[in-house]
């Protein structure tokens, strides 16, 4: 997806033409990794290399050089997501002038990212206030404020202006910002209440399939803290075969409610997985099939169990404090519902202290 300034990302993108402004020559897809901000040179020497790319109008090679004046011109591959067959995945749960809150559905990118170009929430955003901005004259920006993996499901903060956003973020640093979190884990916790405070590094591991990227715990990595509440278990042995013999050798599941202190890619993910407990179909840091004994009515979730469930912060505007909720997912409930959990009974968070100097923006409403 090439995200370029001024983008409406409401609008499907086919081709891109750029002009290298550059005085130093490089190579052909670096620029282009660049220029669209895809993550993997990979996909860019693939679309040169389908002849998908011309330099000059004549066809690009991924290793050739180009410089000042050069016109680059490209054709991307539209890999429509499969998001456009449905509605639209992500539910507003809340909205005031200045700032959106919404449930993204596991399966949504939150932004537009390599090929994928439909069917983000980002994109939905963009889409809903289209034509809102062609008619006023104070158009929404809408940039998120904070990011879900894929398959993590539940509320996502949008601003509506590049300077909400900024006031959001400054406020996340701060540790300003409560995140709250749902997730089922294999085994019962033996512990209510616990936390697990290490350092995590991102890398590359090419052992697995597309050699996708996991993070993992490691001394030299960034500080890393999250506290967790055990709301519900499952023991194991309480599920009845169709022959109505008892399930053996699985364990349980615990429910828990997650709070990152502090927001590390897959923190949540890893510091469960570090205590032995990874999430729920979480396949990438160790959850498996075989050990964990599900009543007959669930089956082994085809995504890792975690849910953002609730958000508590000061508004940048009015410097109210607000706490949001997401409904939880559909694939969790049952879950929950095994395990005694109702939604009423996940703590809420305690009121925000007031920081020194609140990064407020002014309301020019006011």
């Amino acid at each position: 997806m090439a995200l370029l300034p001024g983008r409406d990302l409401s609008e499907t993108l086919e081709e891109v033409v750029l002009t290298v402004r550059g005085s130093n020559r490089e190579r052909l897809d670096r620029y282009l990794q660049r220029k669209l901000g895809w993550s993997s040179r990979t996909k860019v020497q693939r679309l040169v290399t389908l002849g998908r790319v011309t330099v000059n109008e004549r066809p690009g090679k991924p290793a050739m050089k180009v410089g000042r004046g050069d016109v680059v011109h490209v054709r991307l591959l539209i890999e429509l997501s499969i998001f456009e067959e449905h509605p639209p995945l992500s539910t507003p749960v809340w909205e005031d002038p200045y700032l959106l809150a919404v449930s993204k559905r596991s399966g949504q990118l939150v932004h537009p990212t390599g090929k994928t170009v439909l069917g983000t929430v980002i994109d939905e955003v963009h889409t809903r206030y289209k034509e809102l901005n062609e008619r006023g004259s104070r158009p929404v920006l809408a940039r998120l404020c904070h990011r879900l993996d894929r398959d993590t499901s539940g509320l996502l903060l949008i601003a509506k202006t590049i300077e909400l956003r900024r006031a959001i973020q400054v406020a996340f640093e701060a540790n300003q910002v409560r995140k709250g979190y749902i997730a089922v884990v294999e085994g019962e916790c033996a512990d209510d209440e616990f936390e697990v405070d290490a350092a995590i590094v991102d890398h590359i591991d090419r052992q697995r399939a597309h050699s996708n990227r996991l993070a993992r715990l490691d001394d030299s990595g960034r500080a890393s803290l999250t506290q967790f509440s055990v709301i519900g278990r499952f023991p194991a042995g309480h599920s009845v075969g169709a022959a109505g013999a008892e399930g053996v050798g699985g364990q349980g599941f615990s429910v828990v409610h997650c709070r990152p202190i502090t927001g590390r890619q897959n923190q949540i993910r890893i510091h469960l997985a570090s205590k032995g407990h990874p999430i729920l179909g979480d396949t990438g840091y160790g959850s498996d099939p075989s050990a964990v004994d599900l009543p007959d009515e669930l089956t082994f979730p085809d995504r890792a169990l975690l849910h953002s469930f609730q958000l508590r912060f000061r508004h940048p505007v009015w410097g109210t404090q607000r706490e949001l909720r997401a409904p939880v997912a559909a694939d969790l409930r049952p879950f929950l519902l095994a395990a005694g959990v109702e939604e009423r009974e996940v703590p809420t968070f305690a009121p925000l202290a007031s920081p020194p100097e609140w990064p407020r923006v002014r309301n020019d409403e006011e």
